[in-house]
């Protein structure tokens, strides 16, 4: 029970802690979701910025190579040199070799992710690699950047395009650069490996659900950073552009994604970021955890609070159920109890300690009033025994009177009488079962038939498992014998008597059918009065039914039936204590 009300009250602290949690949380959760947006705003445009600053700050790196190639007359005539394939070549020519592919390299050293650059001045039939130094076309299978080269708009002074390569027997995905020669008619041709640009960018953007596009002006896709599952292939820049949602959440596949945009006009890109909807939810995933932790210490607080109120509440009960438990035992406190904590105690304890003071009195009343109610039903026990220890010698004197009288059938009577004097003069409140009743009943009703001869028959249906249930003594005589004497022996002929017991309903039913004279409505009326004023010509019944009362209280009186002519039903009910317990 502890158990039971220790989970109620704990529910009624939640209910009254869950409203205002769940307010803060709603108001946490706009404030929050607003503040989201704003950082993944900054966040988004920060991560254009940046790949934005990083692809210009290559470009003006080779552009910066490019202006000291064409500036120095020295290092271009040796370049041309080279790719002229002139049998003799000069030791100035030699150093400016060395200084150009120095140079070139030093691009590569510092950004890693450079895979190669090449070389190459309009209507030479070589070009210049950094890996290869001179390089004929005819013997260079890799010319396709030649190819875009040639069909680039002269007045074009960069581009870019995604293209494989063949590299050590392997395909590598790259990004290739062009940018023209400022004052001679050429090219520099810069190839950036994509996995180690894409490592590049790992070391200075946040991975965190975001993906960048290389978008050129045809819309298609470059290269893609942070792109699991190529998920950035479905985004349509044209759809994109023709909607107009920028900085706005849209479709991209089976995903929701806020897009922003940037331009580079050096080699008219769009850069496109794509943060999906985890980015977040992240954060409110984590604000969510914050209130479930918050949560979980208020319902632990809850828990607590309710587990000590419970337990004082039942501290202050076991009290109660102890001093109840002395009081039966007649043992009062003398004293309201010292130990209060709180007003709560002082009242309860003061009441605990008038209301059992209030019990002690009205215990002693009680305890009068029922040696009252003892001895008035030892009374009404004994008040049967001469009754019918009375109409038993009538029948034995009578029969002795008799001309043709048999000793035997005499003594026979008289042993019955001595048996049932024992059985009536035992302790008046003690129960015996109603076998012991019935065999009582049997050597009464040999007696009437020592009296009334084969007159009447009684028939008994009883059942079977109510042999052991528990009776007073003398119960059933009283009904049967009012059958006899006042219902059968006035009718010719031979009657039947019915005693039929029963269990219906939590209840042992006890009945008494014959077929004798019977009553009018009025007789019948007059019976149940006299038996409930204990009238003397009905004293057996008025003995059994003052009993009844006094043991089980109204409704197990005897109630009666009858008509003229038809004889009589009278009945009674005892509460059935076996089957109310298995109930």
């Amino acid at each position: 029970m502890q158990r039971k009300f220790f989970i109620r009250r704990f529910w009624k602290y939640f209910l009254l802690l869950i409203v205002p949690t769940f307010l803060v949380f709603t108001i946490s959760f706009l404030v929050v979701n607003s503040q989201l947006d704003k950082s993944l705003d900054t966040r988004a445009k920060n991560t254009l910025s940046n790949v934005n600053t990083n692809l210009n700050f290559v470009v003006s790196s080779v552009v910066f190579q490019n202006n000291q190639l064409t500036n120095n007359p020295y290092m271009l005539l040796s370049l041309k040199k080279l790719l002229r394939q002139e049998s003799t070549i000069s030791l100035s020519d030699a150093i400016y070799h060395r200084n150009i592919k120095t140079m070139i390299n030093s691009i590569i050293q510092v950004y890693p992710y450079i895979q190669s650059v090449y070389l190459y001045l309009d209507g030479y039939d070589r070009y210049f690699s950094s890996a290869d130094g001179p390089v004929d076309f005819q013997n260079k299978e890799e010319v396709g950047w030649w190819q875009r080269y040639s069909q680039m708009n002269p007045e074009m002074e960069n581009s870019m395009e995604a293209r494989t390569l063949m590299i050590n027997g392997k395909e590598r995905q790259v990004l290739t650069i062009y940018q023209r020669m400022l004052l001679q008619d050429g090219v520099v041709v810069m190839n950036i490996d994509v996995e180690k640009y894409r490592d590049q960018l790992d070391n200075i953007l946040t991975k965190d659900h975001e993906t960048v596009l290389f978008i050129d002006e045809n819309n298609e896709i470059l290269f893609s950073w942070n792109d699991r599952g190529d998920k950035g292939r479905g985004f349509d820049l044209e759809e994109f552009d023709r909607i107009g949602q920028e900085n706005g959440w849209i479709d991209v596949g089976k995903d929701k994604y806020l897009v922003h945009t940037a331009f580079n006009s050096q080699y008219k890109l769009r850069l496109v970021s794509l943060l999906t909807r985890q980015a977040k939810l992240g954060g409110l995933w984590q604000m969510l955890r914050l209130y479930c932790m918050i949560f979980a210490i208020n319902s632990l607080a809850m828990v607590i609070l309710a587990y000590a109120t419970t337990k004082r509440t039942f501290s202050q009960l076991y009290y109660m159920i102890q001093v109840f438990h002395d009081a039966e035992s007649g043992i009062y406190p003398s004293e309201p109890r010292q130990e209060m904590k709180d007003e709560y105690d002082v009242i309860m304890n003061n009441i605990i300690y008038l209301f059992l003071r209030t019990i002690k009195l009205n215990g002693d009343l009680v305890q009068k009033q029922h040696e009252q109610q003892v001895a008035e039903l030892t009374a009404l026990q004994l008040q049967i025994n001469p009754h019918f220890l009375f109409n038993t010698l009538q029948t034995v004197q009578l029969e002795i009177r008799k001309p043709d009288a048999s000793s035997e059938a005499a003594e026979k009577v008289l042993n019955n009488l001595s048996d049932i004097l024992k059985y009536a003069l035992a302790d008046p409140l003690e129960t015996i079962s109603l076998k012991q009743e019935i065999e009582y009943l049997k050597k009464y009703v040999a007696i009437q038939k020592f009296r009334f001869g084969d007159r009447f028959i009684l028939y008994y249906e009883i059942e079977e498992s109510l042999v052991e249930f528990q009776v007073f003594r003398l119960m059933l005589q009283p009904l049967v014998e009012n059958s006899i004497l006042h219902g059968i022996r006035y009718i010719p002929g031979r009657g039947y008597i019915k005693l039929q017991i029963f269990g219906r309903r939590g209840r042992v039913y006890f009945r008494v059918i014959d077929n004798g004279e019977g009553m009018s409505k009025e007789e019948c009326c007059r019976l149940r009065e006299d038996i409930k004023v204990n009238q003397t010509t009905h004293i057996g019944l008025s003995n059994v039914n003052s009993r009844l009362l006094l043991h089980f209280g109204e409704e197990s009186g005897i109630r009666i039936r009858s008509k003229k002519g038809m004889g009589c039903v009278m009945e009674f009910s005892l509460p059935d204590m076996v089957e109310e317990k298995m109930n």
